[in-house]
């Protein structure tokens, strides 16, 4: 299937399953490593990231944004470990279920993160009355692009991101992981995407869970933020286009 515009209730499996646009992840990593690109993107001989710290991430997503799904995307088991001869059968028993299966231990973790957010009004109004997991399949300067919006309000102008962060949220750490991992370039391509499609401004806002402190805060996107983001944006373009003009 050709994906193209938006889609607003597309899965998370068949948006992340669709291979002919690219992500900012993977514009983050062409700047980083455009062998380890060229590997996993172009030949798609990459392996799937997997481990806890991913099925938590995503369980707080889902708790977050989309409750309704929870019965149907996840399996909890009564144990705090998993392993013993409980686990295994557990296991074994759910291995063809395509579900995330969590620990006692995990699942009570991540919603003590989840009670943080919700004890923060600026995160929950993001949230409430706003539309989740919007997909974009869009293009620019000629590189096709998709993007997947945690939180958007069409009508006031914003994009919200849920992320959780082993890091402590204050503002100042928070800095220091937005250049880390690149959110900046995330939050730009997010916006001039979106701001394109719907030809009005976009904000964007970052709602930080806290994993150690089990606190929330909220972060509007400067201009600075964004501008950073783009430039950095736009040389991960510039080398894409490159690269498959000159067969790598």
């Amino acid at each position: 299937m050709e994906y193209k515009g938006i889609y607003k209730t597309l899965s998370n499996d068949k948006y992340h399953a669709e291979k002919d646009h690219l992500s900012s992840s993977n514009l983050k990593m062409l700047l980083k490593d455009t062998d380890k690109f060229y590997k996993e993107k172009i030949l798609g001989e990459g392996e799937p990231l997997k481990g806890a710290f991913l099925d938590e991430g995503n369980y707080a997503h889902s708790l977050i944004l989309e409750p309704h799904r929870i019965d149907d995307e996840y399996l909890f088991f009564d144990g705090n470990r998993k392993a013993g001869k409980d686990w295994k059968a557990f296991e074994a028993k759910h291995k063809d279920s395509g579900k995330i299966i969590l620990s006692a231990a995990q699942k009570t973790k991540v919603e003590n993160w989840v009670e943080s957010y919700k004890k923060r009004p600026e995160a929950v109004d993001l949230v409430k009355g706003a539309n989740n997991e919007f997909s974009l399949f869009s293009e620019m300067a000629g590189v096709p692009l998709k993007v997947r919006a945690d939180v958007i309000n069409i009508d006031k102008g914003y994009i919200a991101d849920v992320k959780t962060t082993a890091s402590d949220p204050d503002v100042d750490t928070f800095r220091f992981t937005v250049e880390q991992y690149g959110y900046d370039l995330s939050a730009a391509l997010y916006v001039d995407l979106f701001s394109r499609r719907y030809e009005k401004e976009f904000d964007f806002y970052f709602i930080v869970l806290g994993k150690r402190t089990q606190t929330c805060e909220v972060y509007k996107a400067s201009d600075l933020t964004l501008g950073k983001g783009r430039k950095k944006m736009l040389t991960a373009l510039k080398l894409y286009k490159t690269c498959m003009e000159n067969g790598r």
